[in-house]
């Protein structure tokens, strides 16, 4: 190999790592927009208390996914206004799928805001690969006849524009 051959061999490897790098750090659009209009994918999880929860059962109540971690700092953004949303009177039925967490970092985590609905957990991430979930915060609106209506990547924290979206699902407020 020639002098120039060489040096083109690791120019071509930093190139490679360097897009790698970009690709990795560059935040992803909003992936669970390709949801919204189509069926949620279903999923039959069990939650901390080892109790089963089927979405499937849920159909004919609008239903809040969210995927959270403990160890989310964004996650604790949110936790507040689905407390508040979660204990109104209404027909919504909140589920928070926990990822790639500890069942004791979500227990600690739901006393610390006195969050009641379930937390399930999501052994493999196989309910998260459906959904393509890569990062958490992300929260679905399944309207119901079992629709997403609504998602957002990273924490939801206007009020208005979620209360929205549950209206849209067929929530009673």
């Amino acid at each position: 190999m020639t002098g120039a051959g060489r040096l083109l061999v690791p120019a071509a490897l930093l190139g490679l790592l360097g897009l790698l790098a970009v690709g990795l750090t560059t935040p992803r659009k909003d992936p669970p927009n390709v949801l919204i209009g189509r069926a949620a994918p279903t999923f039959a999880l069990k939650d901390l208390g080892t109790r089963g929860h089927d979405l499937a059962a849920l159909r004919g109540r609008p239903v809040v996914v969210n995927f959270w971690a403990s160890w989310c700092g964004p996650c604790r953004q949110e936790a507040p206004l689905f407390k508040q949303l979660s204990d109104a009177p209404g027909n919504v039925a909140y589920l928070g799928i926990l990822y790639n967490d500890q069942p004791a970092g979500a227990q600690k985590f739901n006393a610390e805001y006195g969050l009641t609905y379930p937390t399930l957990l999501d052994p493999g991430s196989k309910a998260a690969m459906k959904y393509g979930i890569g990062q958490v915060p992300v929260t679905y609106v399944i309207d119901t006849g079992g629709n997403v209506v609504y998602s957002k990547l990273g924490p939801v924290t206007d009020e208005a524009e979620f209360r929205a979206a549950l209206k849209t699902a067929g929530a009673q407020l």
